[in-house]
């Protein structure tokens, strides 16, 4: 017996060790279970203004990363995201993305929801030197180093120009008034119409900045004082809830003016905020919206955002809207360049890739980066969209 027992033994752990090793190559390039994650920290707004647009963005770089991994990941490596919510506030934003850099090795940072985050969080990764993609449209991001930062909406540029167009060629007048929020993306969006108005043969007889947090006795002030000036349209620059108080007061002061409004609006809260009073609103934005409208069945832009669709009202029970569209494309935009480059890339490797993107189909576009533009689509990208019947149509043209 004295021999037998330790012939047992080495039996069982020649078994025992064995079997690890069969685990072990089971993920191969394709399982996930044994490789080391590959680490992507993410600011969103998930509270406070910018709530609307940080809660789908979450939701979409979620359900994108449960997919790339069921998978196999970037050749075998599980991807992690780290997210955390900065409550819309540009220190809050700013401590987010320093916890991130410091303690959890980060290869990339995707954020923020707003520009004021976002342009807190830039000046951490570029001291640092950490690829970003951001969420929000102010120009103002892409001005100054652009090194480190790349972006998934149409600029604040494009779109004052889109909603400028439909104003000069479509309305056919030319007195504008503007109402715009005065915090970051509001005063960008107020910038560019401000800008470009007179190259599209229109006047802006009126600029009035109101407060996030307004109330609808306020904006009944604002829209009292723009309205001495005698405009044609009123042109809304701003993200919820203004734009819906807006609609709801000059439908309930009786005003029949169009309302312009910018891209900050194309997600479904603005339609349960202003109710009836959004029904013939206008504003520019991604083909998403109305991909089944304005895409041809077949193309890669229609599969692409399909699959998008479907997966996204699967697991949530909701429509895709701009916002979810962002995050899928930022989380879209760094994997892609992971799988060209290698899950071991460093984080200046990473930049050079993304930087090399070129005809990256995307919810928002197609996706063309270069040293000289970070921003990665152009004004085709964009359509015009109406709300009809609380419903979201293509505009007339």
């Amino acid at each position: 017996m004295s021999k037998v027992k330790p012939l047992l033994v080495l039996l069982a752990v020649a078994v025992l060790a064995g079997s690890l090793l069969a685990l072990s190559g089971c993920g191969g390039e394709e399982g996930t279970t044994t490789k080391k994650p590959i680490k992507i920290g993410v600011v969103l707004s998930e509270s406070g203004a910018n709530e609307p647009l940080g809660k789908p963005e979450r939701n979409a770089i979620e359900l994108f990363v449960e997919r790339l991994n069921a998978n196999g990941g970037i050749k075998g490596h599980p991807v992690e995201v780290i997210i955390k919510d900065d409550q819309s506030d540009s220190n809050k934003a700013q401590q987010a993305v320093i916890e991130l850099l410091e303690q959890e090795d980060v290869v990339a940072v995707i954020g923020s929801s707003g520009t004021g985050p976002t342009l807190a969080m830039k000046q951490e990764t570029s001291k640092r030197q950490v690829p970003q993609v951001c969420m929000a449209a102010g120009a103002n991001i892409m001005e100054g180093d652009i090194t480190w930062i790349f972006r998934t909406p149409p600029t604040a540029t494009e779109a004052g120009k889109k909603a400028l167009e439909y104003i000069s060629d479509v309305l056919k007048v030319k007195r504008v008034a503007l109402l715009y929020d005065t915090n970051a993306f509001g005063t960008d969006g107020k910038n560019v119409v401000e800008k470009e108005a007179a190259s599209f043969g229109l006047e802006v007889v009126a600029s009035e900045g109101y407060q996030t947090n307004d109330t609808e006795e306020t904006m009944d002030t604002h829209l009292t004082n723009v309205m001495t000036a005698a405009p044609e349209v009123i042109l809304v620059w701003g993200t919820n809830p203004g734009p819906a108080i807006i609609a709801k007061r000059m439908r309930d002061k009786g005003i029949n003016l169009p309302y312009v409004g910018s891209h900050g609006i194309a997600n479904q809260q603005f339609i349960q905020l202003a109710g009836e009073a959004a029904n013939g609103v206008v504003f520019p934005a991604g083909k998403m919206l109305i991909y089944e409208k304005v895409l041809e069945p077949g193309s890669p832009e229609y599969e692409f955002i399909k699959d998008f669709d479907e997966a996204y009202r699967e697991k949530y029970g909701q429509p895709i809207n701009t916002f979810a569209g962002h995050g899928w494309d930022a989380i879209l935009i760094i994997t892609e360049a992971l799988k060209r480059v290698g899950p071991d890339a460093t984080p200046e490797e990473l930049r050079d890739e993304i930087e090399r993107t070129e005809g990256l189909v995307g919810t928002a576009g197609i996706f063309n980066y270069s040293p000289q533009d970070h921003n990665g689509l152009s004004p085709d990208d964009l359509v015009m969209v109406e709300i009809v019947n609380s419903q979201w149509e293509p505009a007339e043209r």
